[in-house]
């Protein structure tokens, strides 16, 4: 999260598999372990604002983030911990910002 906000261009390194980091993101909101939770979702509302203008992470998001929406709502649903919601928001609130077309036909 920490190396996604100083240096967001990560992301256009040639030898980084951004659909991997993607799925680690979205099974990491899966875990039991609150801080990991938390971190991950750090990671998606740090990403998600980068769409438009890393082409690598746009093209992740639309042809996975239905997967990751689908974790948050699960997460949201019973999932996780009452005390993550918040952080569970942030995602939907980045989701409806910045992947606005994406969201409404997912």
């Amino acid at each position: 999260l920490q190396a996604l906000k100083r240096k967001p261009d990560l992301f256009l390194c040639s030898n980084l598999d951004v659909k991997a980091v993607f799925q680690c993101g979205v099974l990491s909101l899966k875990f039991p372990e609150a801080p990991t939770v938390k971190a991950s979702c750090g990671f998606f509302t740090e990403l998600l604002p980068r769409c438009g203008e890393i082409a690598p992470v746009g093209q992740v998001v639309h042809e996975n983030g239905k997967v990751l929406l689908q974790a948050v709502l699960e997460g949201i649903g019973g999932q996780a911990s009452r005390s993550l919601m918040d952080h569970f928001a942030e995602i939907l609130f980045a989701l409806n910002k910045h992947c606005f077309s994406l969201l409404s036909i997912w």
